[in-house]
């Protein structure tokens, strides 16, 4: 009788045991749609929910920057300091994580803007304002594919299916009246990386950003800041999509208070909706909504920004 419930509790002891040190994640079904989602309170956690906004589950906690997965899903490329502030480190390093917030190795010793190739085979990402380049998965042959011309920078934020052209924002700087670095307004362009020809998919005197191909490519998701002129804290963003050939720009969001969305949005996989962040300035916490952009009717799918929460959207798949 004695072995008999010196049995039962150390059998007890060991089920207890592996249910506390089991990845809560796993038992996430990675085949159902979900958004990747960075949280910021007192720690930096990297988070999954479903679209309804049910069944939130924290993959991992470390000092996370940015989050993009993998073409099926399995991996996720972050960028992260891993231990250091973050405020050391001005582009920290690319890392390969797997699903279940295990660290696989390290991409590069520094960067930030990853996008991942539509075949999963290598991670383009953005080595300074004025370079792009690409790695393997595996953390081999990182080479330089693009390097923006003098006085002009360029923000990576997305690549063709082909991996023909990579899409992003751009702008010129110039020295102003009182001898200090000014910027133009942000423009988007697509750009071909074999023959260096720009595709310039906005040309207005207002700062658009952040574009995102949907899934087929026939749509570009972006946001801009409405009023031309200087960026201040008076400004207001709305999300706009375009028709990836640049015509067909409308708004989807009406937002009327001072804001800021950044710095990513996220189509859901069918196209018909996007995620993003919004921030009030006066405040500097945000939540993330999710916005039809056929009815700009708005879903609230994080509500923590009251409790000095910062949630960035990164990715939906």
């Amino acid at each position: 009788m004695k072995f008999i419930k010196l049995f039962l509790f150390y059998s007890i002891i060991i089920l207890l045991f592996s249910l506390c040190s089991k990845n809560p994640f796993d038992s996430v079904d990675i085949n159902e749609e979900l958004i990747l989602f960075i949280r910021y309170g007192c720690s930096s956690e990297l988070c999954v929910i479903r679209p309804d906004g049910s069944n939130l589950q924290v993959i991992g906690s470390h000092e996370y920057i940015m989050a993009r997965w993998s073409p099926d899903k399995s991996k996720i490329v972050i960028v992260s300091p891993l231990g250091s502030a973050v405020g050391e480190w001005r582009y920290p390093p690319l890392w390969l994580m797997n699903m279940y917030g295990r660290i696989l190795h390290q991409l590069t010793p520094q960067g930030s803007d990853p996008v991942w190739s539509h075949d999963g085979e290598y991670i383009l990402f953005q080595g300074g304002y004025k370079f792009v380049a690409s790695v393997n998965i595996d953390g081999t042959g990182t080479k330089a594919i693009y390097e923006a011309e003098d006085s002009t920078s360029f923000h990576l934020s997305d690549i063709s299916a082909s991996g023909e052209y990579i899409l992003g924002t751009e702008d010129l700087y110039y020295t102003n009246e009182e001898g200090k670095r000014a910027n133009t307004d942000n423009e988007i362009v697509k750009i071909h990386l074999e023959t260096g020809e720009k595709v310039y998919l906005t040309d207005n005197e207002l700062s658009d950003g952040c574009p995102r191909y949907n899934r087929d490519e026939t749509m570009i998701a972006y946001l801009c800041i409405d009023i031309p002129g200087e960026v201040t804290v008076n400004n207001i963003e709305n999300v706009y999509v375009m028709s990836s050939d640049g015509s067909n720009k409308r708004r989807v969001t009406n937002e009327t208070i001072p804001n800021e969305i950044w710095p990513f949005m996220a189509w859901s996989p069918d196209g018909k909706k996007i995620a993003f962040q919004k921030m009030y300035k006066i405040k500097y916490n945000s939540d993330i909504f999710i916005v039809d952009i056929d009815t700009s009717e708005l879903f609230q799918l994080t509500d923590t920004a009251k409790d000095g929460v910062r949630n960035i959207v990164m990715d939906w798949k």
